[in-house]
């Protein structure tokens, strides 16, 4: 029984340190909508834009974008506009994003997303035209990439581990104090 409990014990152990190795590995990759906290609204033409970014603060690498598209006289979302989106780099006197394409998922169909990616520090200027029913419309929004410090991975992960050596001491503790069960004295003379 206690060479299960410590297999047991090993393979969550094992689970939760891969889980955690990949995110913080990983920090920079958006994949959904919906996780975007923190919006910037512009007017553009006849809609509204919201924009946000994944992460909340963009570094060199991957960036997701998330919009949702209002009609700026009826507050209506706007679910079947056109959306296209370019991305120019701090210094560059041209897009080097784009046009891309914003599309949405049948399951959260608000949200217009891209995924792309920018390589260096700076301010960059999104621009994101639309083309509806209402007519067309074009903003644009300036996105803040600054590096992130690797420190603070590092001491994610530092606090990861640390929580799982917690977290296995405290179910090595628990299992060492459960009784034993008592063995079958029968057939013994």
């Amino acid at each position: 029984m206690r060479h299960r409990a410590l297999q047991l014990t090993a393979l969550l152990l094992a689970t939760f340190l891969v889980a955690a190795l990949a995110a913080v590995s990983h920090p920079g990759i958006a994949q959904a909508n919906g996780r975007v906290i923190d919006f910037q609204r512009k007017v553009a033409g006849p809609y509204e834009i919201a924009l946000g970014t994944l992460p909340p603060s963009p570094a060199p690498g991957n960036l997701h974008l998330t919009m949702t598209i209002t009609e700026a006289a009826s507050r209506a979302l706007v679910l079947d506009a056109d959306v296209a989106v370019t991305g120019m780099g701090p210094g560059a006197a041209a897009p080097e994003i784009g046009p891309l394409t914003a599309g949405h998922t049948s399951a959260n169909p608000k949200y217009y997303d891209i995924n792309t990616s920018v390589d260096r520090e700076g301010t960059w200027s999104f621009t994101v035209a639309i083309s509806g029913e209402a007519g067309d419309g074009a903003a644009e929004f300036q996105i803040e990439v600054v590096k992130s410090n690797p420190l603070l991975g590092i001491l994610t992960l530092a606090l990861l581990l640390a929580l799982a050596v917690v977290i296995a001491l405290a179910m090595r503790k628990y299992f060492a104090k459960r009784p034993k069960p008592l063995k079958d004295n029968k057939g013994k003379a």
